[in-house]
């Protein structure tokens, strides 16, 4: 064990546990220098000790958010997915850069409140990239490109790389299937950063790529940016972009609508899938095949997707804790399972270090911590899936890099 000075401090919690086979009642976490130097049975009375009242967890990766519509707040689900979308359109494009930058400062700063600590973000405007990064959050500002944009996403790269930390990275977003095509996507693998897109995630989008019919045919000609008659592929969109997803490993969100060939498609391709629940079933989406993919080789993490999505009783809309509660409650999913989704199967996804969501040593001394009853023999980490108890971010890194 390194030599302990004024920056050492023990953590005596109830509980603790994580994905990489950490789980003990009570214990010791030794912090040295913002890092986890030991876990222990029993603390070391030479070293300042702070009592942590909880089980303590890695602190948690959403993968997959827009936290440039935090402003919006919760909404109801209306009308079908692209009359919805036109809408959240519509209000994004009446914001100016200051409000895109004040909405990404309350999404980061709701997410630390709740335990997250790394975010794989979609930017919609590169305002929202920087103000992502200068809000200290780790994790990946996915800089989102259509058809016809991919001058636009070399420009926004090469303006906001300059800007890149240890902690926080610039990727690309196609944004669909439906308004990207193969090129896009093909430029985006290209550059060589990390990729992701929205993949499979409703029936429109199906019939479009499809059959090149639908509502989404209906709001290209209300923008005035439809060139049809157009062919359809007669393939599902994984299908159809078969070659640019065995190229890097994305990060793909939703794949709401895969079968069997296409969850095998996306496990050679070594894709990560960013499952948002509490978003599927808003937009009514049943039957979810995350344990399939899981069971394939699937690396499936967690998303909250956006704040509109979020019931409006949930006192921490940006919580991914809301989303492993939810998926427990509902499927009675193993809560390790869940842990692994909501830490190192998000880290993998964003391509950052999974051992930097664990308790083991090294790992940055960032920590979710959450009350239960410790005068029950239940488990604590499926007391805390099942209880109410709000989630707590615990840092002690001051601020230091994950990467060494």
């Amino acid at each position: 064990m390194a030599e302990m000075g004024d920056s050492a401090v023990q953590l005596i919690c109830d509980a603790m546990c994580d994905a990489a086979g950490e789980s003990r009642r009570g214990g010791c976490v030794v912090v040295v220098d913002g890092l986890i130097e030991a876990v222990t049975d029993r603390p070391d009375a030479s070293t300042p000790i702070r009592r942590v009242e909880g089980l303590l967890m890695p602190a948690m990766v959403n993968a997959h958010a827009h936290l440039d519509l935090t402003a919006m707040g919760p909404r109801s689900a209306t009308g079908d997915f692209t009359s919805w979308g036109m809408q959240v359109i519509a209000f994004r494009d009446g914001q100016s850069g200051a409000d895109i930058v004040a909405s990404v400062v309350a999404g980061v700063e709701q997410s630390l409140a709740a335990g997250v600590a790394v975010i794989g973000d979609i930017a919609g405007t590169r305002d929202a990239a920087s103000a992502m990064v200068q809000s200290g959050i780790r994790g990946v500002s996915y800089f989102e490109c259509f058809n016809g944009e991919i001058a636009s996403m070399h420009s926004a790269i090469g303006e906001l790389s300059v800007h890149e930390t240890r902690d926080w990275r610039v990727g690309v977003q196609p944004h669909a299937p439906y308004s990207a095509d193969p090129d896009v996507y093909a430029a985006a693998v290209a550059t060589g950063r990390p990729v992701s897109s929205h993949m499979a995630e409703h029936d429109e989008e199906l019939r479009f790529v499809r059959d090149a019919e639908g509502p989404i045919v209906e709001a290209f000609k209300q923008w005035g940016e439809w060139d049809g008659p157009r062919q359809g592929t007669g393939k599902h969109p994984v299908d159809w972009l078969a070659e640019p997803l065995r190229a890097a490993p994305w990060l793909l969100a939703h794949c709401n609508y895969v079968d069997d060939e296409h969850i095998a498609s996306l496990a050679g391709g070594g894709a990560t899938v960013a499952y948002c629940p509490v978003a599927s079933e808003y937009f009514g989406h049943r039957g979810h095949r995350y344990r399939d993919m899981l069971d394939a080789g699937v690396n499936v993490c967690l998303g909250t997707d956006s704040i509109l999505c979020q019931p409006s009783d949930e006192p921490q809309p940006m919580s991914v804790l809301a989303q492993m509660r939810h998926l427990y409650q509902r499927d009675q999913t193993e809560p390790r399972t869940l842990l692994a989704m909501a830490t190192v199967n998000g880290a993998k996804g964003l391509r950052m270090e999974p051992n930097h969501v664990t308790l083991i040593p090294g790992a940055p001394a960032r920590f979710a911590v959450v009350p239960f009853d410790v005068g029950s023999e239940a488990d604590p980490l499926t007391q805390v899936l099942t209880n109410r108890y709000p989630v707590s971010l615990l840092d002690l890194t001051g601020g230091r890099s994950d990467v060494e």
